[in-house]
């Protein structure tokens, strides 16, 4: 059970469009068993401690609206700039919120509640800034490297592209599930620059820019890959549908 004492609230990044799918349609309307991609996420996220959830969207929004319904609050990225831009976008709606703020990326059809529940209750049982999600892979599919020191603390979260060779080699990666202690995190937003190979605000740099102001931020290891897996093109479908 997680302690009662905070709320929580969930922002769902889902403005892209999938380029790299090949279809007219967001990626996250492609359907897995038979659901929508989104919808599977939403769904992961209707647990009693979630009070309110907000969808970032962008690419054609109002198919992305019909498809969830009313249960969630839309929030617009009209210009996609980045995981961290997207974030900035609900920063208004979230004003004067206090509370735990869980930021998840929208193409990880396999999450589930359990999951969620327990990032949630690890964040708040460390009494960290941020907590994040984070496997391993024998072969590391293009994402954010885990970057610790040779005890084990962590130093740097490292888009693949702004890592060096060596750094490609490191197993442990970011699923860019997250949450945080929005009071303290959404105001040090506006630190992230785009200074990096793509010039987009990566929602990644908030971990070293957390540590540099004496934050703690807590990673969760999770034993099987499959339950946050992104589904960013054709192979990675069949490989989520079994189709390999």
């Amino acid at each position: 059970m997680m302690p009662p004492e905070r709320k929580v609230r969930v922002v769902i990044l889902a403005a892209g469009k999938g380029t790299r799918m090949k279809r007219e349609k967001p990626k996250l309307l492609t359907e897995i068993g038979g659901k929508p991609i989104i919808t599977r996420v939403v769904e992961a996220c209707r647990i009693p401690e979630i009070e309110k959830t907000y969808i970032i969207v962008g690419f054609k929004a109002g198919l992305m609206r019909e498809t969830v319904g009313s249960s969630c609050t839309f929030v617009t990225q009209r210009f996609q700039l980045g995981t961290a831009h997207a974030v900035m976008q609900a920063r208004d709606v979230l004003r004067n919120y206090r509370g735990d703020l869980v930021v998840l990326v929208g193409d990880s059809p396999f999450l589930t509640r359990r999951l969620i529940r327990r990032l949630v209750g690890i964040h708040r049982r460390a009494g960290v800034a941020a907590t994040f999600l984070t496997t391993e892979y024998s072969q590391p599919p293009p994402y954010a490297r885990v970057i610790r020191d040779r005890a084990g603390k962590m130093r740097n979260l490292l888009e693949e592209n702004q890592c060096t060779v060596e750094q490609k080699r490191i197993k442990e990666v970011s699923t860019s599930h997250y949450c945080f202690r929005a009071e303290i995190v959404l105001p040090l937003l506006s630190e992230i620059g785009k200074d990096n190979p793509k010039h987009e605000y990566y929602l990644t740099d908030i971990i070293p820019i957390l540590i540099r102001h004496g934050y703690g931020v807590e990673a969760v290891r999770v034993k099987n890959p499959r339950l946050v897996f992104g589904i960013n093109d054709q192979r990675d479908l069949k490989w989520a549908t079994g189709k390999r």
